[in-house]
């Protein structure tokens, strides 16, 4: 792994005719608060000879048409910034018009096509939680992006951001389709594992770890809905009590580094082969995280063999009938988890 775990600075698109729109990015998905509702900020540059911004926000919720009315957005004209939150109801995709004014007259526009207020996760862990299935899986709904790092995206494999910059498929588009049946909200993904990785190598002050707090932070307090951690084929040799405590060791301090309590659902996961599809070790260590309401409960994706399996069942990585099953048993997690918080 010898990629630097850095935190990334985004260069700002060039002004469309004197205004430059920040936030929010096309295809981006905002964490809703309530089930109704979530925070979304319009920030951006303006032209210096404006004295007025006004904001425009149209598309579907989930309760009907949004009004189509301009609003009034805050200028710092010192600086030639505009920065605002607004609340608005969970939904989309929805688009964002911008205009300058100047004594009435509009100076400038913009717009952001595609946006919404839905479902973020964050994926993490080793190759079952990146690109590495057989083959390379789509999202079907159209309301499935992913975040890099620097942009969004549909969410087709391969994701974009994991650390091992794997280039198969993913569990993440079928997810994001099964969760959005469910919501009827965009959903965001923000996958940032590696391949063949043991908790040894996610230990804080690492490369693995700051490379997942990165992402984190990027997104913000409050900024996704949980993370989804899928690992411990590598560890399988660990004893219950060493695993579980450098597990534990990463949760809390991912936690306490970003300042803010968000979940953690760990998978029940140790598969290698037909011949060795679980080993006990491992799972009873996932369990007591359970149990000891350290995470919450993933998915049992051991329970996955045969034909969810690559190299025609003997492999450890998912063919796409497993991606696809792997992503919809993740789904019912989540989905148990909202139902419950909504």
């Amino acid at each position: 792994m010898p990629k630097e775990a850095v935190y990334i600075v985004t260069i700002a698109p060039q002004p469309e005719a004197g205004l430059t729109v920040l936030s929010p990015r096309n295809l981006q998905v905002f964490q809703r608060q309530t089930a109704q509702e979530g925070p979304v900020v319009i920030s951006g540059r303006f032209a210096r000879d404006a004295d007025a911004l006004e904001a425009r926000v149209t598309g579907m919720s989930l309760h009907g048409e949004l009004p189509a009315d301009w609003r009034p957005v805050p200028l710092v004209k010192a600086s030639g910034a505009f920065n605002a939150v607004v609340g608005l109801p969970a939904g989309g995709w929805y688009s964002l018009q911008l205009r300058a004014l100047s004594q009435g007259d509009v100076v400038a526009q913009a717009s952001v096509d595609k946006f919404g207020v839905g479902e973020v996760l964050v994926g993490a862990g080793q190759s079952n939680a990146t690109n590495s299935g057989q083959f390379k899986t789509q999202q079907t709904s159209g309301m499935v992006s992913s975040f890099s790092g620097t942009d969004w995206r549909i969410a087709d494999d391969p994701q974009p951001g994991c650390h091992d910059e794997s280039q198969g498929g993913s569990f993440y588009p079928a997810l994001g389709d099964a969760l959005y049946r469910h919501c009827g909200v965009p959903i965001g993904v923000a996958a940032v594992g590696h391949g063949g990785t043991s908790t040894n190598q996610w230990q804080p002050q690492g490369e693995l770890f700051s490379w997942m707090m990165t992402r984190v932070h990027q997104l913000g307090p409050l900024g996704f809905r949980g993370l989804l951690w899928h690992q411990g084929e590598s560890d399988v040799g660990m004893t219950a009590d060493e695993y579980y405590d450098k597990l534990k060791r990463v949760i809390v301090a991912s936690k306490r580094q970003a300042g803010w309590e968000f979940p953690w659902f760990v998978a029940m996961v140790s598969y290698h082969n037909p011949d060795n599809p679980s080993f006990e070790t491992t799972r009873e260590a996932q369990q007591r995280l359970w149990d000891d309401g350290v995470a919450l409960a993933g998915p049992d994706t051991d329970t996955l063999m045969g034909d969810h399996r690559d190299m025609e069942g003997q492999g450890i990585h998912f063919s796409p009938k497993g991606c696809k099953a792997h992503g919809e048993m993740w789904a019912e997690e989540v989905r148990a988890y909202l139902d419950a918080e909504l």
